[in-house]
């Protein structure tokens, strides 16, 4: 495992020798960059906050760091990521409160080919990450357009139970986000959410929407049959409704992949 980290922009407003030392290191990560073998196997990218992204290093620069992942490119300017790291992923890292991760393994035997319920959950995590970046409205509406067809395939081939409905929900919930986020008022910090089933299995939805009815029609109204006027923080609301719903399926998937394991001769 080899660990790169790099200096978080605070310091180079302190002595010279940090600001130095801030360019050496992002020197240093360049440099193993432009030597380092492409595609690079899956690599894990901590970000400040204790957030982690795991995924195929594309490109480290001065500006920041390119990941794909789940097919899908998503970019964190230098301030936002505090490590690189190559190689085995470390045996233990910290999870960010709203945006769990499940511990990595070494992966699969090469015969062995991923489930659709496997590939689903990398498009899920491609989303996560992308919002994660804190990409602009047009590039999160272009990524969920594309996850969502790819994410249809892949739900028609999956049996009806507890997993085609979670990573339906986490789909609906970046969905419904684009639309809020779209559909926000300019004016004031209110958004039309289009009503949908998977509200009803998210209790951070349904608690956020309670706190937002109880303060009253300037934060929460039912007005139209199909929408309803909230306020915009439901938004990051249901990016952490996606979240859960990925851990999940990454719970689920896990307990399917050792049942099947254990009962394989």
């Amino acid at each position: 495992m080899i660990i790169f980290a790099i200096a978080p922009a605070a310091r180079r407003q302190g002595k010279m020798g940090d600001i130095m030392i801030g360019r050496l290191g992002v020197a240093v990560i360049v440099a193993l960059a432009l030597v380092w073998p492409h595609p690079a196997p899956a690599e894990l990218v901590e970000l400040n906050g204790g957030d982690w992204v795991q995924g195929a290093l594309r490109e480290v620069t001065p500006a920041g760091v390119v990941v794909e992942v789940g097919g899908q490119t998503v970019r964190f300017t230098r301030d936002r990521v505090r490590a690189i790291y190559f190689g085995p992923s470390p045996q233990a890292r910290p999870l960010g409160p709203q945006l769990p991760q499940s511990p990595t393994s070494s992966g699969p035997p090469p015969s062995v080919t991923p489930s659709a319920a496997a590939d689903a959950l990398q498009v899920l995590k491609s989303l996560r990450s992308a919002v994660l970046a804190r990409i602009g409205l047009q590039e999160y509406q272009a990524k969920v357009t594309d996850a969502a067809t790819i994410l249809d395939r892949y739900l028609a081939t999956l049996p009806s139970g507890s997993e085609k409905e979670t990573v339906h929900d986490a789909a609906r919930y970046y969905v419904l986000a684009a639309s809020a986020w779209n559909n926000q008022g300019r004016v004031s910090p209110l958004t039309w959410l289009r009503k949908d089933d998977a509200l009803d299995r998210c209790a951070m939805y349904q608690d956020f929407a309670e706190a937002m009815r109880s303060k009253g029609e300037a934060y929460y109204d039912e007005r139209v049959q199909n929408y309803v006027v909230i306020s915009d923080g439901v938004i990051s609301v249901l990016w952490s409704c996606a979240s859960e719903k990925i851990a999940e399926a990454e719970m689920l998937l896990t307990k399917e992949t050792s049942v099947s394991s254990s009962s394989t001769p």
